[in-house]
């Protein structure tokens, strides 16, 4: 296969560059979230000229993110994102996956195993009861491997 073609590269480089100036954008807003809500409980030491500026920020940051939306193509599955609105840390769901993956690659290793050995089995049935239309139509059998 190769490396991959200067132009895939830069499209990569492109997109994880845009990906990067999203994260920033929403750890920016996060931020200023944060600052808001200290600003909004502490109302005594709330002044209404830097709340404003803090809603203003935010404001653009969010414009910012919706600028960015369309060069980014990222596809998150539902499930993560049901897992997040249900208060859920997403590296939970992460893991939750992986294991499951794992369990499933393992029973399908057990089946594929089985079925091996079922062939192995079934081809030398058939040799012993049927030598001659075996070997035609399954050819020689297979050599013994040597210890």
């Amino acid at each position: 296969m190769g490396h991959p073609q200067p132009a895939a590269t830069a499209a990569a480089d492109l997109h994880d560059a845009d990906r990067k100036a999203m994260e920033d954008s929403i750890h920016a807003a996060l931020l200023t979230l944060a600052q808001i809500r200290a600003s909004v409980q502490n109302p005594e030491h709330a002044d209404e000229a830097v709340l404003g500026e803090r809603v203003e920020r935010l404001v653009k940051r969010y414009g910012e993110m919706f600028d960015m939306k369309d060069r980014l193509n990222v596809n998150i599955p539902e499930e993560v994102l049901a897992h997040i609105k249900d208060g859920r840390n997403p590296d939970e769901f992460t893991s939750q996956f992986a294991e499951r993956v794992a369990s499933e690659n393992q029973f399908t290793n057990g089946k594929i195993a089985a079925l091996t050995n079922f062939k192995r089995e079934f081809e030398a049935r058939l040799r012993e009861f049927f030598p001659e239309e075996s070997l035609e139509r399954l050819g020689p059998p297979p050599q013994e491997p040597r210890q």
